[in-house]
């Protein structure tokens, strides 16, 4: 029986240009028993032994893009008998039979007899290739992946179906189509029985195929980075889902996620966040990830999310704090018809902290990372309050995994100044130095509180972020007079009183506070030049103003 499964993308092209460091000799050792492990069966990782049990309950990830990479980046380092087995299990493989899908798009590789003979029908792998096809290029309009200039005999796409020891499958990269472009030509590895695995047999295989040939698609077409390894796997897990709806293999990555929402986006394992695509897929339509990949060719993951939500008008504060809120309605809380089509099937999500309701006033102290929710409960034997803080620093997100932010949440069960109501028992404050990254949801008793009245957390109006620089971009957040404006007028001067912009933008209402946003650029799109602004936003005759800082390195 063979054991788990994860999904990796592997190159086989070198030099590489990604994990590059100098190892010593027991790492290099180290590196070569986990990746042969994994292909062999034997174990997650080093010093783990895979178990039936262990395997079959699912969710052991190892992500074999950054292992193989690593690899193949020093494959020279290595001992000669160590190259010699990792250029073996690397090689195209050579199979001793092979069929064409129906629609003549693909060619499946497999032996018909031996270790690696399929354990389900390789006619219905044919179906399955070609129903993403149609799904994910025909139906949703992805680019197909790249031909491979006859490497696999022909211009077909190859599938080769063999034992891959602990994995689902393998995108690998060929050949580099233009040199620099980070584009590559492709095949696809895939297990050949899935036996034992969460998702078994034909099943395994088909979202395999969704998952694997998205890759391909990504890779082939828009880009590889390896800073946004996550947003690889997020998406492919994804359409796992989008495309076999029924299957929900990735049901056992969940509980990754939901026993560590604090955790910031990039710093997920992808696998276990995919349902933050599903969330926007069910919210703004399969759309919005294709225009994700369109945008990341020049832009990083991070910012080409925020693009799609602000083109979609929407925020990443805004859905960052909706997207808690599915996370919430979830298991026993689930609502039939809304949220999460298999919330019902999804874990609770684990709060940070949870607090005895024994006094007038409890305080929590929380350092966040950027792009997360954290979730703090609050209960007695009468109520149980639940909060979610949500940091939704962009630039922070993308550029800053580790740097740290500091927030206060006091709940009141009496009426306190600058606190916001949440029901006659409960009162609520969030202190932090900077307001206009937060976002705030509660629940009582499990009953979502729409505030009329959100809590006052500064005076102070400010432009985000200050300074700016066009390297980290994409926006800047700044701020419009309070009360229910829809639009400003946004004028940007120089030191010299020169306008430099001026335009009618939509306000946008973040945790409380009014903005509009700007790109820093002139009325005439070109950038300006390092210095100090001053912005003013004017709604009838209220007017704000204040300066800004902006770098054009």
């Amino acid at each position: 029986m063979k054991i788990i499964k994860v999904f990796v993308i592997i190159f086989i092209i070198t030099p590489m240009f990604v994990f590059s460091q100098t190892y010593n000799q027991h790492q290099l050792d180290s590196l070569y028993n986990l990746y042969m492990g994994l292909r062999s069966g034997s174990h997650f990782q080093q010093g783990q032994v895979a178990t039936s049990a262990a395997i079959k309950q699912g969710g052991h990830i190892k992500c074999g893009l950054g292992l193989s990479n690593q690899i193949r980046l020093n494959l020279n380092l290595f001992s000669p008998k160590q190259q010699e087995e990792l250029r073996k299990i690397l090689a195209r493989p050579i199979l001793d039979a092979s069929i064409v899908t129906p629609s003549g798009k693909f060619k499946i590789h497999y032996d018909t007899s031996g270790v690696d003979k399929p354990g389900y029908s390789v006619n219905d792998l044919a179906i399955a290739l070609d129903s993403t096809y149609n799904f994910q290029v025909t139906f949703l309009g992805y680019p197909e992946p790249p031909t491979d200039n006859n490497e696999g005999g022909d211009n077909l796409y190859d599938i080769y179906v063999l034992n891959l020891g602990l994995l689902y499958g393998e995108t690998v990269f060929s050949q580099e189509i233009t040199s620099g472009s980070n584009k590559y030509t492709t095949y696809i590895l895939m297990d050949n029985d899935f036996s034992g695995y969460f998702t078994e047999g034909i099943d395994g295989a088909r979202v395999t195929v969704a998952h694997e040939y998205h890759h391909a698609i990504q890779v082939g077409n828009y880009i590889f980075r390896a800073d946004d390894l996550y947003f690889y796997e997020l998406t492919s897990v994804a359409f796992e889902d989008i495309v076999y709806p029924s299957i929900n293999d990735y049901f056992q990555y969940l509980p990754s996620y939901f026993n560590n929402t604090r955790v910031s986006f990039a710093a997920t394992q992808g696998y276990d966040f995919a349902i933050w695509n599903l969330y926007l897929n069910a919210t703004f339509g399969p759309g919005i990830i294709k225009r994700q990949w369109e945008l990341m060719p020049t832009i990083k993951s991070i910012y080409a999310i925020n693009t799609s939500l602000i083109e979609n008008n929407s925020t990443f504060p805004n859905s960052l704090k909706e997207f808690s809120i599915w996370t919430f309605f979830t298991n026993h809380r689930s609502i039939s018809g809304k949220y999460f089509i298999d919330a019902v099937n999804f874990p609770i999500a684990r709060p940070v902290s949870t607090i005895s309701l024994n006094s007038t006033a409890d305080t929590v102290n929380l350092t966040t990372k950027a792009l997360s929710n954290n979730f703090l409960r609050f209960a007695n034997a009468s109520d149980t309050v639940d909060v979610i803080i949500s940091n939704t620093d962009v630039q922070s997100g993308a550029d800053s995994l580790s740097k740290n932010f500091l927030a206060q949440y006091i709940l009141f069960q009496t009426s306190e100044t600058g606190a916001g109501k949440l029901n006659e028992n409960y009162y609520s404050k969030l202190i932090v130095s900077n307001p206009g990254i937060w976002q705030l949801t509660e629940f009582v008793n499990g009953q979502l509180v729409v505030s009329t009245t959100p809590p006052a957390t500064t005076t102070d109006d400010f432009a985000y972020p200050n300074p700016f620089n066009y390297k980290n971009g994409p926006l800047i957040y700044l701020p419009v007079s309070s009360g229910n404006p829809t639009s400003a007028t946004l004028n940007i001067y120089s030191t010299g009183l020169n306008l430099m912009y001026s335009y009618s933008k939509n306000v946008v209402n973040i945790n409380g506070k009014n903005f509009v946003m700007w790109n820093g650029r002139q009325t005439n799109n070109n950038k300006l030049p390092t210095g100090v602004y001053i912005y003013v936003t004017k709604v009838g005759d209220d007017i704000l103003k204040g300066k800004l800082v902006i770098f054009n390195e």
